[in-house]
């Protein structure tokens, strides 16, 4: 699978293009990152975590959460065949990040997606 990534417009006007697990990571980022209904011309798509970033941490909101991460991915990424019990969610006292084990269907190769929603040491 080949993706085109996003220009970088401040460093260079080079058009990019990613490859298999790098493009599968950018397009989780932009899934997770993009609150529902933002993409114009489709309601549903997005996760809206970025509300929940600042919220109690319990039970509760984790399943939440990976419901919400479960939803998106199955609907919006059908290259990626996903396990509900494939997602966590760790928070370390100052990142959240989130880890999704998942099988792409393209190539049949079985990868591990670390991203990090939130990093308060920078």
């Amino acid at each position: 699978m080949i993706s085109i990534a996003f220009p970088d417009m401040f460093n260079r006007t080079v058009t990019n293009t990613t490859e298999d697990y790098d493009a599968t990571l950018q397009n989780l980022k932009m899934l997770l990152w993009s609150e529902k209904g933002e993409l114009f011309g489709d309601p549903y798509y997005g996760t809206g975590l970025k509300k929940y970033l600042y919220e109690q941490n319990d039970a509760v909101l984790k399943d939440i959460l990976i419901d919400d991460i479960y939803t998106a991915v199955a609907t919006f990424m059908p290259q990626l065949k996903i396990d509900r019990k494939g997602i966590t969610i760790n928070y370390d006292g100052t990142k959240v990040t989130v880890t999704i084990e998942a099988i792409n269907r393209v190539s049949f190769q079985t990868n591990l997606y670390n991203l990090v929603l939130l990093d308060t040491t920078v």
